[in-house]
């Protein structure tokens, strides 16, 4: 047998073909594993991502897009420490949007439809240039010694590393329902991922069961687009990455807009029995915010119809993603409800809809780096933990990588913090809440919007991407030459005198009126540029601003009372049993976490003050 390793190959003699050894290993190539392993690399760790195909890298198995309410914020914050989901995205969106231009800056958000095989192109050709080893194999389980993982194991193969990163995404376990019928896999046409369940529960790790799903695909050319309402993506030049140029956006192209009828409605109704989700087959819970075309009916019977995003897979590709009408339904069934909806009478399905079941682990078993409590060198990241989406995968497998990474190289493990970013809202919620279904970010999850804005991203995260070293000299200078720029326009802002009724007035101070728009300021100060805007909501919504900063503050007091030495709340004096318990079981590191746990109330944490002053354990963590 032969030994590989990072300075060549040695002979062994073992039941295994081969050892690999690496400082890290991530296991699975989707948007957590992609993000993972070029987190660590960019640390200076070797790396290698072991997947069951590496042609399907960075795949959009669902609808090819990135961005939205909440998401946005993560890819860009993301991009902002040094990954390449953002800009991925900016060269292979073929359309974006800004959405909710009409509302205030804490929720507006950008949104691109890309090109299923351009973006898939562009995670693979990043992989190729930072030289991260890509091997396809099938892990199974892990060896551990004492209380750390020593060893990912697969059929024919072991691989030693420092440090392991697990994103199964839906393959663990997974099984693809499609009407009454069942068959093992992960995506259509794709083998579950197996074996690894069995770890987790001989560990005591919790397991769960989720679901999701997906809507069948349909053929361009038999879609009658000319009945369909267009929806064209923003006329201005709008990018996903802090790294955008415009002359990396490929061709532009529309999206479509139709709707469900109750010639739809009542074919789904007459066959709802025969729904995998409303047959018994599925036990997992699917995501309340996103349901099935199914779910829909039933649940808001009185709704006449329901809107359909009819968006392209590809510039040249003839696959359509029906946006809306996500089932589990039979395969003849799919047929006839598609075909009575405006502008599908004809269309042909390509790949039929079908729903996905599969395992997770309670995200409450890990700790704020994605560790597992357990053993601290293995780390989760993804699906696997219990969430949805591209974006909420990718910012996970990002502080996965880089505590990973950390771990690997014996240096301080980080954290995002709740109140700094969406990603520390993330891991947060996941950590210290749980789920009870797939976990999506939205907006209003954070308590300090206007300070986590999609156009600040940048700012927020720079000082940890500097500090960890982990974006480049290039990215730095982009950075200090945007922070000028801001300077330079918040300062002709200040010096710019406008007569208003007769009276001069700074331009800074119409930025705060109703009766100025922001296209109006720019005229009247000669600016441009998304600096501008950015300068103009900071200005707008100062007071805002200054009222979360405040809030901000108390919060740093309430995190220096350090709970780390109350070794037991029952021990607290005027405490309810119940909150001993939850405190006991929770463990919060300070008194701001604490707040957050339900039940505690003003008076309880007085308690726990008083408790602290006593012990005299009042010192910063």
């Amino acid at each position: 047998m032969k030994l590989l390793t990072k300075k060549g190959v040695l002979n062994n003699n073992n039941k295994h073909n081969m050892k690999y050894i690496f400082d890290l290993i991530v296991i699975g190539g989707g948007h957590a594993g992609v993000e993972a392993a070029l987190a660590a690399k960019r640390l200076g760790v070797e790396v290698c991502l072991i997947t069951l195909d590496k042609n399907k890298s960075g795949r959009m198995s669902c609808n090819p897009a990135i961005g939205g309410i909440g998401k946005t914020h993560l890819a860009k914050e993301i991009d902002a420490l040094g990954g390449y989901m953002a800009e991925a995205t900016d060269l292979s969106g073929i359309q974006f949007r800004t959405l909710n231009k009409k509302k205030g800056p804490a929720v507006q958000a950008t949104r691109a439809q890309t090109d299923k095989k351009l973006y898939e192109k562009a995670i693979q050709e990043k992989l190729r240039q930072e030289n991260i080893k890509v091997i396809e194999d099938e892990i199974k389980d892990f060896a551990e010694n004492k209380t750390k993982i020593e060893k990912a194991i697969s059929e024919k193969n072991e691989y030693r590393a420092k440090a392991f990163v697990l994103t199964t995404g839906t393959f663990l376990n997974g099984s693809i329902l499609i009407g009454h019928k069942r068959k093992e896999g992960g995506r259509i046409d794709e083998k579950k991922s197996s074996g690894l369940e069995k770890f987790f529960e001989k560990n005591n790790h919790k397991l769960g069961r989720l679901k999701t799903g997906t809507p069948p695909r349909l053929s361009a050319i038999t879609i009658d687009f000319e009945t369909l309402e267009p929806q064209p993506g923003d006329e201005k030049e709008v990018f996903m990455s802090f790294m955008g140029q415009k002359n990396k956006h490929p061709k532009q192209t529309s999206c479509y807009i139709t709707q469900t009828n109750e010639k739809t409605h009542s074919i789904i109704k007459n066959n709802i029995e025969k729904s995998a989700m409303y047959s018994g087959l599925i036990s997992g819970v699917g995501p309340r915010y996103c349901p099935s075309i199914e779910d829909k009916i039933i649940r808001f019977a009185s709704k006449k119809n329901h809107q359909i995003f009819v968006e392209p897979e590809g510039l040249n590709s003839d696959w359509v993603y029906p946006n809306g009408i996500s089932t589990s339904l039979p395969e003849d069934v799919q047929e006839d409800y598609v075909r009575s909806i405006k502008g599908f009478e004809n269309a042909e399905i390509l790949q039929y809809g079908y729903a996905v079941e599969y395992d997770y682990i309670d995200p409450r078993n890990l700790s704020k780096t994605l560790a597992t409590k357990k053993t601290p060198n293995l780390f989760l990241a993804g699906q696997i933990n219990g969430t949805t989406g591209y974006e909420e995968a990718g910012a996970q497998g990002i502080v996965a990588g880089i505590n990973a990474g950390l771990y690997a190289k014996n240096e301080e493990p980080w954290v995002p913090q709740r109140q700094e970013s969406y990603m520390g809202v993330l891991v947060d919620d996941l950590t210290r809440l749980g789920v009870s279904e797939p976990y999506r970010m939205f907006t209003s999850r954070a308590e300090h919007r206007l300070l986590l804005r999609q156009d600040n991203a940048d700012e927020r995260m720079h000082k940890t991407a500097k500090r960890l070293n982990i974006i480049s000299d290039e990215r730095k200078e982009i950075f200090r030459a945007k922070q000028d720029k801001k300077h330079q326009i918040r300062k002709k802002l200040e010096t710019t005198k406008i007569k208003v009724d007769g009276v001069a007035k700074t331009a800074e101070q119409l930025c705060k009126r109703d009766d100025f728009t922001e296209e109006e300021i720019k005229t009247l100060t000669k600016q441009e540029g998304k600096e501008f805007t950015e300068v103009y909501f900071d200005i707008r919504y100062s007071g805002y601003i200054k009222k979360q900063e405040r809030e901000l503050r108390k919060i740093k007091n309430l995190e220096e009372y350090n709970l780390g030495l109350i070794f037991d709340y029952k021990e607290v004096v005027g405490l309810s049993g119940e909150l001993q318990e939850k405190l006991n079981e929770l463990k919060p590191k300070n008194l701001f976490e604490a707040t957050e746990i339900e039940g505690i109330t003003p008076a309880a944490l007085n308690v726990l003050t008083i408790h602290l002053k006593k012990i005299d354990a009042i010192q910063t963590i």
